[in-house]
């Protein structure tokens, strides 16, 4: 999985203007499942911008990174619009013709028909856990913003953080990444976003770990070559192909290359792909000392909400994208000031205060810090 770019998604406006019809077609169908399922079957809009879904990354699945022809390329909902497996829920209707919404998989990954009866495989079609299902939206927010208090277990290929997550061993089967632990939300919940999304979206099957090895394989030898006495001509371009977004399999590709990080060439070439800072003949994990810090991470989602015990009682703000805090009508910049100003004392401290809500119990945020850092027993 690579993370696609979704702001460079050219929408046409005519797409955009028949768009706006069929919401107002949505929104007149209420809660009636009937009715919604009528009119998604009627008015798939959401296929005509395909073509421009397939011109960000290509003719790959944003899930598998297997290439796919146009014809057997799906537009996903990654919330899926007709239900939720596991809750009695009528699925993000409201989503449905939100482009931010849409992502492209091939039929494996997405397809029910798929499924194994054992149970072991279910694709993603209408899957979408959530590590703190209380904060499942079932109705459209105020804003579309809203539904960023939902802290999902799937990875989202357009996420960057969520993509650094995944990383691959040399038989091409998907690993979680060494430098990005689980997250103390995940296992508090006793849930891994990596090993579920492998499970969800299929990416363990023998056909993706053979095609992906044999990538891996490819770079470590022209790596080699590339890092040989012998200037080989064209070794270069021939890793940035195999390593650009639009090449299938490039996270793998990624990965391979990231074990090459001895070599003296690797590091000289493709230090900005491989975030080894200069001088590193490595990748290190960065202490965070800021909420931004653990957002950047992805040990924190932007959105969130946070709860906190105050003198009168339970008090709620939102996770902001720069690590702030919202609190009613204002933001705050850090954690104890939004602490200070709900409950006036002084001697708060934010990091203790402000708590995320998961199925298994509220996690504090000085604990996220702790183990993200390193600093627990």
């Amino acid at each position: 999985m690579r993370y696609v770019e979704m702001s460079r998604l050219v929408v046409p406006a005519a797409w955009s203007r028949h768009a706006s019809v069929v919401k107002k077609r949505v929104a007149d169908c209420g809660t009636s499942k009937a009715e919604l399922t009528k009119l998604f079957k009627k008015s798939p809009y959401w296929t005509k911008l395909r073509p421009q879904l397939i011109d960000l990354v290509g003719r790959k699945c944003w899930y598998c990174e297997g290439e796919v022809s146009n014809s057997r390329l799906a537009v996903d909902h990654f919330r899926p619009k007709g239900g939720v497996v596991g809750e009695t829920h009528l699925g993000y209707y409201w989503l449905a013709y939100e482009v931010s919404n849409f992502r492209l998989v091939c039929e494996f990954c997405n397809s029910s028909t798929d499924d194994d009866p054992t149970g072991k495989r279910v694709t993603k079609i209408h899957h979408f856990p959530l590590l703190n299902p209380a904060s499942r939206l079932r109705a459209p927010g105020l804003s579309i913003e809203s539904i960023e208090r939902e802290i999902p277990v799937l990875l989202d290929p357009a996420l960057r953080g969520d993509c650094d997550l995944l990383d691959f061993d040399r038989s091409g089967a998907v690993r979680r990444n060494d430098y990005r632990p689980r997250s103390p939300l995940e296992r508090a919940v006793g849930v891994c976003r990596v090993e579920e999304s492998v499970r969800i979206y299929g990416l363990d099957r023998a056909g993706l770990n053979e095609r992906r090895s044999r990538v891996m394989r490819d770079v470590v030898f022209k790596a080699g070559v590339l890092d040989a006495p012998v200037e080989f001509e064209g070794a270069l371009e021939m890793l940035r192909e195999l390593i650009e977004p639009e090449a299938r399999h490039s996270g793998a590709a990624l990965a391979a290359l990231r074990g090459c990080r001895d070599l003296d060439s690797v590091v000289e070439n493709f230090s900005d792909e491989l975030g080894i800072e200069s001088g590193v003949g490595g990748i290190g994990r960065p202490e965070a000392n800021t909420v931004s810090d653990l957002i950047s991470a992805g040990f924190l989602k932007s959105g969130v909400e946070l709860v906190g015990a105050a003198d009168l009682g339970q008090v709620v703000a939102f996770l902001l994208p720069d690590g702030g805090l919202e609190l009613g009508a204002r933001s705050y910049a850090t954690p104890t000031s939004a602490a200070l100003a709900a409950t006036g004392s002084a001697d708060v401290d934010g990091w203790d205060f402000w708590h995320v809500a998961v199925a298994s119990g509220p996690i504090s945020l000085s604990q996220i810090r702790r183990e993200f850092n390193g600093d627990v027993d």
